[in-house]
């Protein structure tokens, strides 16, 4: 065919395509014109068309060929092929032999793929089950012409989910085929909360080395603790019997590599701390020399009397409103170490300190119907004393109206002093003149103020002051190891640092000395901590050492091909120089990274978030696979867990259908039972959640509690139970001191960091407050020259939630209280709709029948004569007033060998009672029995006990 040949008419172009039908396509979108007869004929009949455009070729079949042609005036007419060539003559644009000869090269490539691809995809199955490690490969070079990728891609996965089943008897998911069966290149796995993360690399490693032929020498599995390596490698041991691929944690890798003649520095989690001894000598020395102890004394004591919301927000650069909604869970620590709401509070509990006056911070009282807290109470005798109210927010409606109501109570109790303090003070007139009308207010009050001298308040906080100094600076060293730091450059990054306050530049000043001098220890005595040997390692290897022997055998980095990593979001600085070292040395080695950016929870410990959010940038080419369904979690638990991380990448998916239960359980609206009052005086925590765990237990569940920190935010009442396993363990020795010794193992608590990667049925969140989440400690000040600033705390923090969110299976409680909401918890309610719990709905925890509450109040519709006629000897039978839904004097009894009849024929007040009601409760508030009494007599109207009067 004429290469330069032009046809304009449609008679020439039926000539030139002869019968070859799929070249009428050639016409889509051409305008066509008709012969001047047709159109002089049609002038007749007022139909005048005589162009329009080709808009449809139907050739699909031959019996109903047709062309369509859209005319400019709207009208739409089908034609058949003789109709259309009989009719019609130019074609605008004209086509060209070019056009038709492209059009008939794909015509002849369509037909060939017909053949071919049955041929391909016998051969891509050959692949499949003889060469997988290149059946890539051979998809691009020899099938991309004739076999859609999404095709090849649903082959394949098919088949590795075939291969799985067969030989592993699991059931993958596609999303897991895919991160198994991807074998070409570096892979980064985003593995969501309960999506199988750990079974994905196990599978992985065995599909390489089952299916693929990969010796196990030439595959590494590094996880980050020695609980997870372990757990890999039992997986795999299980299917490979003896000939498992090497698995290990990163430090072992190190120390197979070096091999220190030393012993090495670490602390083990509940065992030996060798490192923080070392620590503990550098620092000790140093304390040891008067000047630089008393520079310690001076830290430590501004430290904890600092402002440090006004550093905050004057040192960080934020804006109020960028700040506003945190700003409830910023620091402020007293010097007795306990976190307020307030710098006004601290102040108030620094002065009660220096001064030596007992206080309680926030204790529960339960006082007719309301569950209230006031700042601090100062007892000066029994049921009588002193309330200081910090007033911190004048000005708004509705903390006014209950300021006003809290100031009302305490008229009404005579007994107790109230002292009201307010901001505007503070504020205008400075902390000096706060502290000196608050020592008017209780020496008014009879409360002897004596200010402690300075030496006095040091050894009062001497010992928590230089524990807490110490931790400080170990965590300081730590993270310069991390970050492969000498002295000198530890001291350029300080000198380019602008301090936020006093305290943190004399905290830089000691802080360089102590690493230096740590470092020279380590010089001196030949030791080495695994940071330092981590970095030895580095070196190691990049000076061609890469034979590394262990226990279970010797490997070499060389002849690696695949290097599995766990828990990636986790990575550092100091594990990215070391497999930057093996790359330089292995180029070949492909890596496959797993891990979830939001479970990323440990950047106190060095992590850097960055190498996972940046992975195609430190490795290439790369690719990036998710596997997101949740197979731990019901449907709201996942839900919720989506809700807190909305925007912040692939949501999770999840696969049970069962909807479970998430609940806000406010403690605000906890109303204990008198027995509970009796039982836990002051204390509303433990009451509450031994309601909650006694339905779990019942309902066969098991239960976790899970803290944010190593302590609790609510005051809880241990009498004498306390030791010292810690706060957490006090307080769970205390629940299960209340459960039957088979229950006990149901019950468990646990930090949140420390929850990772693990579940229960029912979870309990206890401190969505904002003093926890975020918990934003007052010692990141000491950090901020490593980069750390509130912002990226705030940012852990919401993923440490997380974390705490999704270890539910089946039921997730959150505690809180109304007017005390974390503000990750607010911002949850504010996207979607969570439950209240109804503390009805879980009755008080009982194990047997114990005590009967006897309550005495008044007939309906007889007015309120009948109690207070004989209050005062209820009273003196030891009555209290209570308004708990029905208001009466209440009085509890020991339920064994208890008798109606010998009630009545005991109490002293029957005679002179009328127009009186009694009702006997059980422990769970069950009404037992109802009476009238009248003129001394007694009347059954209920009774559902036993002994029938």
């Amino acid at each position: 065919m004429d290469s330069g040949l032009q046809i304009d008419n449609v008679q020439r172009f039926v000539e030139v395509i002869g019968d070859n039908e799929i070249l009428w396509e050639l016409l889509l979108g051409r305008e066509v014109i008709c012969f001047e007869e047709k159109v002089k004929n049609e002038k007749r009949t007022q139909q005048y068309c005589d162009q329009g455009f080709v808009r449809r070729v139907n050739t699909l079949q031959k019996s109903n060929f047709f062309i369509r042609v859209n005319y400019e005036n709207g009208y739409i007419f089908r034609y058949t092929k003789e109709q259309f060539i009989e009719r019609f003559h130019k074609i605008s644009p004209p086509i060209y032999s070019e056009e038709i000869t492209n059009l008939l090269q794909i015509d002849q490539k369509l037909e060939r793929s017909k053949l071919e691809r049955p041929i391909l995809l016998k051969s891509l199955k050959e692949y499949f089950e003889k060469d997988f490690l290149n059946v890539d490969t051979f998809y691009q070079t020899q099938c991309k012409e004739f076999i859609y990728f999404k095709n090849y891609k649903a082959e394949k996965l098919s088949y590795v989910q075939s291969w799985v089943k067969t030989n592993l008897n699991t059931s993958l998911d596609l999303e897991q085929a895919a991160a198994i069966g991807a074998v070409e290149g570096h892979i980064q796995v985003v593995a969501r909360a309960g999506s199988g993360k750990t079974s994905t690399l196990v599978n992985r490693a065995l599909f390489l080395q089952k299916h693929c032929g990969v010796a196990p020498n030439e595959i590494l599995i590094l996880a980050f603790n020695r609980k997870a390596a372990e757990e890999i490698r039992e997986r795999l041991t299980l299917q490979l019997k003896s000939s498992i691929p090497h698995v290990m944690t990163f430090h072992a890798l190190a120390y197979a590599l070096v091999h220190p003649e030393e012993g090495i520095l670490f602390n083990e989690p509940d065992g030996q701390q060798n490192k923080a001894q070392a620590l503990q000598t550098v620092i000790d020395e140093y304390r040891r020399k008067p000047d630089v102890y008393e520079k310690i004394r001076v830290l430590m004591m501004a430290h904890f009397r600092e402002d440090w919301e006004r550093i905050a927000w004057g040192g960080y650069d934020k804006s109020p409103e960028e700040m506003l909604r945190y700003r409830r869970s910023l620091p402020r620590e007293g010097l007795d170490g306990n976190y307020y709401k307030s710098f006004g509070e601290k102040v108030i509990a620094n002065f009660l300190l220096e001064h030596d006056i007992t206080y309680k911070y926030e204790r529960n009282f339960w006082w007719n119907e309301i569950n209230y807290r006031p700042d601090f109470t100062i007892v000066t005798g029994e049921n009588q004393g002193i309330v200081i109210e910090y007033f911190g927010i004048e000005g708004d409606p509705d903390y006014d109206i209950m300021s006003e109501r809290k100031r009302e109570y305490w008229r009404n109790h005579p007994n107790w002093h109230f002292v009201e303090l307010s901001p505007t003070t503070l504020r205008f007139e400075g902390v000096e003149d706060f502290c000196a009308l608050l020592k008017r207010c209780l020496e008014s009050y009879g409360v002897r103020c004596d200010r402690l001298n300075e030496d006095e308040i040091w050894k009062k906080i001497r010992l928590r002051a230089i524990d807490r100094f110490t931790k400080v600076v170990e965590g300081f060293i730590q993270r310069c190891r991390k970050l492969s730091l000498t002295s000198e450059k530890l001291a350029s990054l300080v000198n380019n640092h602008k301090c936020a306050s006093e305290v943190e530049q004399r905290f830089l000043e000691l802080a360089q000395k102590f690493y230096q001098s740590y470092l020279q220890q380590l010089q001196i005595t030949g030791e080495e901590d695994f940071d330092g040997l981590m970095q030895k390692a580095a070196v190691a290897i990049a000076s061609g050492q890469t034979v590394f022997r262990r226990k279970s055998g010797i490997g070499d980095l060389k002849c690696l091909r695949y290097i599995l990593i766990d828990e990636y979001q986790d990575f550092s600085e100091l594990f990215h120089h070391l497999i930057e070292a093996i790359r330089q040395q292995n180029p070949q080695a492909q890596f496959f990274c797993v891990g979830d950016d939001w479970q990323a929870i440990n950047g106190f410990a060095g992590s850097d978030l960055r190498f996972y959010q940046n992975f195609a940038q430190f490795f290439q080419p790369s690719q990036k696979l998710n596997i997101a369904t949740n197979y731990r979690s019901a449907t709201s638990i996942v839900d919720i867990g989506n809700t807190l991380m909305y925007g912040l990448g692939t949501p999770a998916r999840a696969d049970k259908t069962m909807f479970g239960t998430v609940e806000i359980a406010d403690l605000e609206q906890f109303e204990p039972t008198l027995r509970e009052q009796e039982e836990h005086p002051g204390d509303n925590i433990t009451p509450a959640i031994l309601r909650l765990i006694d339905k779990a237990i019942k309902d066969g569940k098991n239960v976790v509690l899970l803290s944010r920190m190593n302590s609790l935010p609510w005051y809880v009442n241990y009498g004498r139970r306390t030791s010292r396993d810690g706060v957490l363990n006090n307080f769970l020795n205390l629940v299960h001191s209340y459960l039957p010794e088979e229950s006990r193992k149901a019950v468990t608590i646990s930090t949140a960091h420390k929850y990772k990667g693990l579940q229960k049925d029912v979870v309990i969140i206890l401190d969505a407050v904002p003093r926890c989440y975020p918990l934003i400690h007052p010692d990141l000040m000491f950090s901020r020259v490593f980069g750390d600033s509130i912002e990226r705390v705030v940012d852990e923090e919401r993923r440490l939630f997380y974390v705490a969110l999704t270890r539910a299976v089946e039921h997730l409680f959150i505690l809180t209280e109304t007017k005390n909401v974390s503000p990750f918890l607010e911002e949850l309610k504010s996207r979607k709709s969570i439950g209240l719990l109804d503390w009805l709905d879980y009755p008080p925890f009982v194990g047997n029948i114990q005590h009967i509450t006897v309550k005495v109040g008044n007939q309906a519709g007889k007015g309120g004569n009948g109690t207070y006629t004989i209050k005062h000897l209820l009273n003196a039978e030891g009555y209290t007033w209570k308004r708990i839904q029905w208001p009466a004097w209440c009085c509890t009894y020991p339920a064994q060998d208890f008798s109606i009849q010998q009630y009545f024929d005991n109490a002293q007040w029957i005679s002179s009672a009328s127009k009186i009601e009694v009702r006997f409760y059980d422990d769970l508030e069950n009404l037992l029995a109802k009476y009238l009494v009248d003129k001394g007599e007694y009347i059954p109207i209920i009774n559902n006990t036993p002994e029938v009067d």
